[in-house]
């Protein structure tokens, strides 16, 4: 770790595991207003923001910060990984359907700062997908279909929730593709998935339903708890916070 991420970290250490500082790039998008409104109930704080498609430095006189969180745009990816760099802290990017260019700029951050990259941030999905890859395996000879339904105004089309569990079930053996999912766009649906597993004279059915866009702000505020306790620079997932489940107050409750 550099100089500044070893300072946060041990900065962090002395204040104990409250008030983690976040810098939000997409604080006036709605995840982002939700993530702000509930920090202070999960022991976060919102010391910087940074607009959707600002292009602008950081502004100087903020805070210092522990964790870059970015629920911004695409256009977003590249501001919040100059900032996580510039700042030598930790990356939580949150951003779906990510472009080439994007991912490349991701994977060059991790070679330097932790970077947790989530499609969805609900500790429910992170449990879901571990379940899949051991129910694939068992289940080799049974077809599997996924469909998942979203709001009118979600743009990318099968969602990137449902590419991570369609990719789960190829790890475990299943012959998917990203085009065989079932995109609904409906109302103002939050997020529904489901996968069924069909064998012989039996089905096995995984459902998950967000019934509020808080289940994504809380999994937003618990995930950069998490790495602001301190981690080596790599890609991180949330299933790599499972471990430590309920050890924070107020997260999963």
């Amino acid at each position: 770790m550099g100089r500044t991420l070893t300072k946060n970290v041990d900065d962090l250490l002395e204040r104990g595991p409250s008030r983690v500082r976040l810098c939000l790039v997409g604080a006036e998008g709605r995840l982002g207003q939700i993530v702000a409104e509930l920090a202070s109930e999960h022991d976060c704080k919102v010391v910087a923001t940074v607009g959707r498609h600002d292009s602008t430095p950081l502004p100087d006189g903020h805070e210092p910060f522990d964790v870059v969180v970015d629920v911004s745009s695409l256009e977003g990816v590249h501001r919040s990984v100059k900032i996580a760099e510039a700042h030598e802290v930790p990356l939580l990017e949150c951003v779906t359907g990510l472009d080439e260019s994007a991912k490349n700029a991701l994977m060059r951050a991790e070679a330097k700062i932790p970077v947790l990259q989530a499609a969805n941030t609900a500790v429910g999905i992170a449990i879901l997908r571990v379940a899949l890859r051991s129910i694939g395996r068992l289940t080799k000879s049974w077809t599997v279909t996924i469909s998942e339904t979203h709001h009118e105004q979600k743009v990318d089309r099968p969602s990137g929730t449902a590419r991570r569990l369609a990719e789960d079930l190829r790890i475990s053996g299943k012959d998917i593709e990203d085009d065989d999912v079932l995109s609904k766009r409906v109302g103002e649906v939050v997020g529904e998935h489901e996968i069924i597993f069909f064998g012989e004279d039996e089905v096995i059915t995984f459902q998950h339903q967000a019934l509020d866009r808080r289940v994504f702000a809380r999994g937003v505020l618990r995930a950069a708890w998490w790495l602001a306790k301190g981690h080596p620079p790599g890609r991180y997932s949330i299933e790599d916070t499972l471990g430590d489940l309920g050890d924070q107050p107020g997260i999963i409750g």
